[in-house]
């Protein structure tokens, strides 16, 4: 059963990189034929976006080549599919735009993926042999949970900049039409957010304390590790 589902998990990743490709060619294709148009603007941004998806689907293996950053096959599978739903379908697609919860459900994918790293960051800390670095499960859960929260507001940090001076509607201050939203309706998007933020990371962060308690083997399968041996070793051993 283990092996399938690794198998259905490549399968996706092999999927969703072969979608990139093809849309990463079809805006470069299109922001070619509307070359001095209006439409062209549109189609640029849009093959940035499409492009910047490609490269950031080779992240994993970029980490790995030249970090020695070895991200788990789930956090890897779950990573490729939030990139597919924030990219491709959030952007590209409009989803954030015509499905109500979207923006929601990529906070929430988020954050619980920067709390499952800074769980990752203390496990390796603590395992490097960090002098006096023996956190307990309650505070290496609270470091779990501030990091991701602190990500989270980060972020919106960026969507305000991006609003102000890119004229964007990122946190949702106004309407579809570009109608000014006033009082608590323009912070309902943003506040939104941060609840959902802290709500994942509460939730992984509370996971992570009883894994921690108990045996934590599940939960060592979703943890960032390093690979300790140099790569020369490798293949030196390869040989004989």
């Amino acid at each position: 059963m283990r092996e399938k589902l690794k198998k259905f998990s490549y399968l996706v990743i092999l999927f969703i990189f072969a979608s990139f490709i093809l849309i990463t060619g079809y805006e470069f294709v299109r922001f070619l034929q509307t070359r001095g148009t209006e439409k062209q603007t549109e189609h640029f941004l849009r093959l940035v976006q499409a492009g910047f998806g490609l490269v950031a689907l080779l992240f994993p293996s970029l980490l790995r080549k030249h970090t020695r950053i070895l991200l788990p096959q789930r956090i890897t599978f779950i990573y490729a599919v939030f990139l597919y739903l924030a990219l491709l379908l959030g952007s590209l697609g409009g989803f954030y735009d015509t499905v109500a919860e979207w923006d929601t459900l990529q906070h929430a994918l988020s954050s619980a993926l920067f709390a499952v790293l800074g769980f990752s960051v203390i496990a390796n800390l603590q395992e490097g042999g960090i002098e006096r670095l023996n956190l307990t499960p309650v505070l290496s859960s609270l470091f779990s949970f501030c990091l991701a929260t602190t990500l989270g507001v980060l972020w919106e940090f960026y969507e305000y900049f991006a609003d102000s001076v890119m004229g964007q509607n990122t946190q949702r201050t106004a309407t579809v039409d570009g109608i000014p939203l006033i009082g608590q309706a323009a912070l309902s998007d943003t506040m939104g957010d941060l609840i959902v933020n802290c709500s994942a990371a509460a939730i992984v962060a509370i996971l992570g304390y009883f894994a921690l308690k108990s045996s934590g083997n599940w939960m060592e399968s979703y943890l960032i590790t390093f690979d300790t041996e140099p790569e020369n070793n490798k293949r030196i051993r390869g040989k004989k």
